[in-house]
């Protein structure tokens, strides 16, 4: 089986004290701001602001708490979890953390935070800020000129458009395997960074035909054989909660015929798989087809032997390196190079260091995840693990194996052409964008 690329743990460096002096300028005068970075070893706090999804989806938030839980260890800080459950909950709940005196790092989590990030970074300038997936400092270039890039405040992006590149390409080569003639996607909100998701994994299905009729001319039904414009079935379900739209929207893909189902939506792949779990009792599967796909974590575990792989987007290694640019002294330096904005993806880098947070998931990295359930459930109090951890890791093995070992070999060379520039997967961050490309793939 082709070795798909693990995400490399990252080196523990030391910090230096700094004290950083901030002129700002306003309408009623000069003052100053001192800004202070704690010295190498001594503790400080982190506060992590979930999106409304809260804790125990696994995947988008609770990737964000692994990750301070993960900086608690590395860098004798303490993570405070402040947790959304309503939009309205936004500012005050990174307020909670800019007022707490020790902590030196709030972080926000989901595109919807951008708004909310900007206001109060803005506020209180003493404390650094970082959003995931947002558009912060965006918000200051257009609302306060002057200030952008605000010094205090980064957003942390992600190459989500190759991993479903990726796994796009995945489920189309397994569903020409398969004589299948459809892949499908469930999305969460209609918002940009979830167009990269879409027009991702829509490439990444054309790409895999394309391939195909290179490398395994002989398979030509299913997918194959599909219309461009009719190979992806795909929905917006207008939520990152309702786990029952999920299953709404996958069933009838699984029904016309789709192969595989690729989880765009947090904690609504629990619908996903459902709709999966129906199937496999009607059939008396053990393992699929069919398949759905996970996101952001490493969900393999879920359902052992119908998930054939999770496009994993490291939300935990973006809330690690933020912690490691204020222990390193360096937060502010890397705002002012990027115009606060870092991008976490394929062989990208930040501050002149290797920094990946895309990839689609491994054995390799299987443990990790079931480690993510065995908390879920000590938060939850309900069972979530399916079966005994060794039987995961069987499972998911038998499954793979049941693969041919051509299309990890394909997915991996498509990987590396990405890697080194040879293809360029779209980035579609704009209504105009968007359209032209489901124009060209429905």
């Amino acid at each position: 089986m082709g070795k798909l690329k693990d995400i490399k743990g990252i080196a523990r460096t030391s910090a230096i004290l700094i004290a950083v002096i901030i002129i700002i300028i306003a309408a009623v005068g000069v003052y100053y701001v001192v800004y202070y970075e704690p010295a190498p070893g001594e503790p400080f706090k982190i506060a992590v602001v979930s999106d409304v999804g809260g804790r125990g989806d696994l995947s988008f938030n609770d990737m964000a708490f692994k990750g301070g839980e993960e900086a608690e260890e590395d860098f004798n800080v303490h993570m405070v979890e402040i947790i959304s459950t309503v939009e309205a909950d936004y500012v005050p709940n990174l307020e909670i953390g800019a007022k707490d005196e020790n902590v030196s790092l709030i972080v926000g989590v989901g595109f919807l935070l951008s708004d909310a990030l900007a206001d109060v970074a803005r506020r209180y300038p003493d404390k650094n800020f970082v959003g995931i997936d947002t558009t912060a400092q965006l918000v200051i270039q257009d609302d306060y000129p002057n200030e952008y890039p605000l010094p205090n405040l980064m957003d942390i992006w992600y190459e989500e458009h190759k991993g479903s590149a990726l796994v796009g390409a995945l489920g189309a080569m397994l569903a020409a395997y398969w004589q299948h003639s459809y892949i499908g996607v469930v999305l969460g909100m209609e918002i940009p960074v979830l167009w990269k998701f879409e027009i991702g994994y829509k490439w990444g299905c054309d790409w895999a035909i394309n391939w195909l009729a290179t490398n395994h001319p002989e398979l030509d039904v299913g997918i194959v054989a599909t219309p461009k414009k009719e190979r992806v079935l795909w929905t917006y379900t207008g939520t990152f909660s309702d786990i029952t739209k999920g299953y709404q929207a996958a069933k009838p893909m699984y029904e016309k015929g789709a192969l595989a189902v690729y989880n765009v939506a947090g904690p609504l792949g629990l619908g996903i798989n459902q709709a999966v779990e129906e199937i496999a009792d009607q059939y008396n599967l053990v393992y699929g087809p069919p398949f759905w796909i996970g996101v952001d974590a490493n969900q393999d575990w879920i359902n052992p032997g119908f998930v054939i792989a999770s496009m994993m987007k490291r939300v935990d290694l973006g809330v690690y390196y933020a912690t490691e640019l204020v222990r390193e002294g360096i937060f502010r330096d890397t705002v002012t190079d990027t115009n606060g904005a870092i991008t976490l993806g394929v062989g990208t880098e930040v501050a002149g260091d290797l920094k990946e947070g895309i990839s689609v998931s491994t054995l390799s990295d299987l443990d990790e995840f079931i480690a993510m359930g065995e908390r879920a459930e000590q938060l939850t109090g309900t069972e979530v693990l399916p079966m005994e951890p060794a039987q995961i890791r069987t499972k998911v093995q038998e499954m793979r194996d049941d693969v041919p070992d051509w299309i990890w070999d394909g997915i991996e060379e498509l990987e590396e052409d990405i890697r080194s520039g040879d293809v360029e997967v779209p980035v579609a961050l704009t209504q105009d964008v968007v359209d032209s490309w489901r124009d060209v793939f429905g």
